[in-house]
């Protein structure tokens, strides 16, 4: 498994918002500094390294050639200020080779789409927690994953086109239940459909919800999009079980239940 994760290349979009960003609020001091210092999980060969990443949702390991740049003391203070993540780190040269390492490197493992993606911190001078910080919430995709503007860039570059929407009011009594659920259907449909929660109460989600024709007495609602031809279908109202999530989904995987195969229905009815 861990050797289809290959080494993409960054998208341009991708470069530019990790360049460019300014870091507008200070989210390098989120964790209070009387806190016990926290230390990445040294990778001391490939074994442990790939147990290390099997083992975790979202994995992120820093792979050190050169122990004593600059950049490895702001991996260590992301380490500390930004627990959101299981952290490693390896200067083994045996790692390093097995991993294709080539120069120090923030690698972010995901296995919601089995992806790799690599931050190569000699091709940003001036990288600091804010850049490294917002590099893994851009890529950030868990089995399922809060709907926002920065993971949206995430989403959109994932190979995994296929979209599983959950629209709902964090307000809601059922969301703890529902997302249960959905949590359920993920981890079966793992590398076929994305898993993505969109809460209404962000004032900006309510334009994603809008584009679906959804109002707020609709919620909660599942809506199943294809990113690459924006093919898209309403699951049907009714209770939101795991059951109920992984029908709708492979059969919108083999065509049954697409909007264009809806709407050819509609037109032999009529006629």
């Amino acid at each position: 498994m861990l050797g289809s994760m290959t080494r993409p290349s960054m998208s341009c979009l991708l470069l530019v918002v990790l360049i460019g960003t300014s870091s507008g609020t200070d989210v390098g001091n989120s964790t209070k500094s009387e806190e016990p210092v926290r230390n990445a999980k040294v990778l001391a060969d490939v074994p442990s390294t790939n147990v290390f990443i099997e083992s975790s949702e979202l994995a992120v390991i820093g792979f050190i050639e050169d122990p004593e740049a600059p950049e490895v003391q702001e991996f260590n203070a992301l380490v500390n200020k930004h627990p959101e993540w299981d952290y490693g780190i390896s200067t083994s040269k045996e790692v390093l080779k097995h991993f294709k390492i080539e120069g120090n490197t923030v690698a972010l493992f995901r296995q919601v789409d089995n992806k790799r993606d690599d931050l190569i911190l000699k091709d940003f001078p001036g990288i600091n927690i804010e850049k490294l910080f917002r590099f893994l919430t851009i890529n950030e995709l868990r089995m399922v994953t809060d709907y926002n503007a920065v993971t949206a860039i995430g989403l959109l570059n994932s190979n995994i086109q296929i979209h599983l929407l959950l629209f709902i009011d964090k307000g809601s009594q059922k969301q703890e239940e529902i997302l249960k659920e959905f949590r359920e259907a993920a981890v079966e449909l793992k590398g076929k459909v994305l898993f993505v929660k969109v809460d209404v109460t962000i004032r900006s989600n309510e334009k994603v919800m809008s584009y679906f024709q959804l109002k707020r007495s609709d919620l909660p609602r599942v809506v199943i999009f294809n990113s690459e031809d924006e093919n898209k279908k309403i699951m049907a109202a009714g209770p939101i079980t795991a059951k109920h999530l992984k029908d709708f989904c492979y059969g919108f995987l083999s065509g049954k239940n697409s909007e264009e195969e809806q709407d050819k229905k509609e037109e032999k009815t009529e006629l």
